[in-house]
C-alpha cells in the first residue's frame, strides 16, 4: 500500500458524544433547586401549616404563654391574641441559646439554656388582623432560618401572605423544569 493510499483510506472516527456539561449543570441546578424547595415548603409548614393553635391562659387581666424554644422549633408554635390585649411571654430555652423576636411588637430577647424570661407587651390597637412571625434571632444551628412560630392576631382571613409561599415553591418547581427541558435541548 503506498503512502497516498493511506491518506485516502477513510480513517474511522469515534462517533463524537454530547457535551457532558449539560449534565453536570442540570445536576447542581436539580440539587440546588431541590434544597430551595425543601427550605420554603419545611419553612411554609412551620409558619403556616397545620398545628395546634394556642390561646394562652389569663392571669390577673393579662393573657399569658408559656413557650419552650428548642432547636429548631418553639412550643406551642401557634399562638392567638387579639388586638389591644396584654401579653405576657414566658419563654424558655431548652437546649441551647436562642432568641425570641417577633418584629411588629418590638421583642428580642436572648434566651440562654435552662433560663426563663418573662416579657409582656400590649398588642397594639392598631395592628391589622393577620399572621405573624416569631422567630429565633441568634444562629443556633443549620436549622436556624426554619426556627420560627405564629402570632395569629384576631381573626384575618385567606390573604396573599398565606398564598405566596405556595406560588414561590410552584415559580421554584417551574423553573427547575426549564432547565431541564433546556439543558437536555443543548445536550443534544
Amino acid at each position: 500500500m503506498t503512502e497516498e493510499d493511506k491518506k485516502n483510506q477513510e480513517i474511522p472516527q469515534k462517533p463524537k458524544r454530547p457535551y457532558a456539561g449539560g449534565a453536570l449543570l442540570i445536576a447542581i441546578t436539580a440539587f440546588i433547586v431541590i434544597l430551595f424547595t425543601g427550605g420554603i415548603a419545611y419553612g411554609v409548614q412551620s409558619v403556616i401549616g397545620g398545628g395546634d393553635e394556642n390561646e394562652g391562659i389569663l392571669v390577673g387581666g393579662v393573657r399569658e404563654f408559656r413557650i419552650s424554644a428548642s432547636q429548631w422549633s418553639y412550643g406551642p408554635g401557634i399562638i392567638r391574641v387579639n388586638p389591644g390585649e396584654a401579653v405576657r411571654f414566658i419563654v424558655t430555652s431548652v437546649d441551647i441559646t436562642h432568641g425570641f423576636a417577633i418584629n411588629e411588637m418590638d421583642v428580642n430577647l436572648p434566651l440562654a439554656p435552662s433560663g426563663e424570661i418573662a416579657h409582656e407587651v400590649v398588642i397594639p390597637e392598631d395592628i391589622p388582623e393577620g399572621t405573624y412571625t416569631m422567630y429565633c434571632s441568634i444562629f443556633c444551628g443549620i436549622g436556624h432560618p426554619y426556627m420560627k412560630g405564629s402570632i395569629i392576631v384576631g381573626t384575618p382571613g385567606v390573604g396573599i401572605g398565606k398564598i405566596l409561599p405556595y406560588a414561590a415553591t410552584l415559580v421554584m418547581g417551574g423553573i427547575f423544569a426549564a432547565f431541564l427541558v433546556i439543558g437536555r435541548r443543548k445536550a443534544r
